[in-house]
């Protein structure tokens, strides 16, 4: 028979009283912990599956883009409608937006990147989102060609992170609209955010021809 020290038979005794007092919240504590770590491997398991689905789909229309049989419109729509928060769902949207611009429907191509601005426009903060960039710089690109400069310009004054694809395409704008001192600046600090010579050259010819 094993014999307990005083001390130890303290233990046993505060421990059974304790059990005695709390056993039912101790096993609700361990129907709860193990239900959230099943629940947990649920919500893995269908994450995983839903990611996998939409790679597919994403995986079918970059086929289709290829395929003159295939239609990607069809698939794009069913990747938006079925995973519409996905960045696949981002991706087939510019490319429609690229398609109908190609097409001159300007109009259409406006409806796709507004959407995917919506989406990732950050009202609570600044942090850098190149999906939103790209989409504000697109979409402004867009509303020039239809002749909607002063659209463009509260689409790029409405970004947290400018850079100078922004900045010139700002100047473009201001241009347009008779801004010049401004459409001056934009295209200064466009020069002064790239490093990349040949486009710094471009843009020193629009702000020359702003001066002539």
């Amino acid at each position: 028979m094993v014999k307990l020290s005083s001390t130890e038979e303290e233990n046993t005794e505060f421990l059974s009283s304790l059990w005695d007092s709390y056993k039912y919240l101790i096993l609700l504590g361990i129907v709860l912990v193990g239900g959230g770590i099943i629940g947990w491997e649920s919500w893995s398991k269908a994450t995983t599956s839903k990611l996998q689905g939409a790679s597919d789909l994403y995986e079918n229309f970059i086929i289709s883009v290829n395929d003159p049989k295939e239609d990607e419109k069809i698939i794009a729509r069913e990747i938006v409608q079925i995973y519409p928060d996905s960045l696949y769902a981002d991706l087939v949207t510019f490319h429609i937006a690229k398609f109908h611009v190609d097409q001159n429907d300007l109009e259409e191509a406006e409806k796709h990147l507004e959407w995917i601005l919506e989406r990732h426009s950050s009202r609570w903060g600044s942090d850098f989102n190149p999906i939103e960039i790209t989409a504000r710089l697109r979409l402004a690109r867009v509303l020039i060609a239809n002749n909607n400069p002063s659209r463009a310009l509260e689409i790029i004054d409405q970004s947290n992170n400018m850079d100078g694809s922004l900045y010139e395409v700002k100047g473009d704008a201001e241009e347009l609209l008779g801004q010049f001192a401004q459409a001056r600046l934009s295209y200064v600090l466009a020069i002064e955010s790239t490093q990349n010579p040949s486009i710094q050259a471009l843009l020193k010819m629009k702000l020359a021809d702003l001066e002539t």
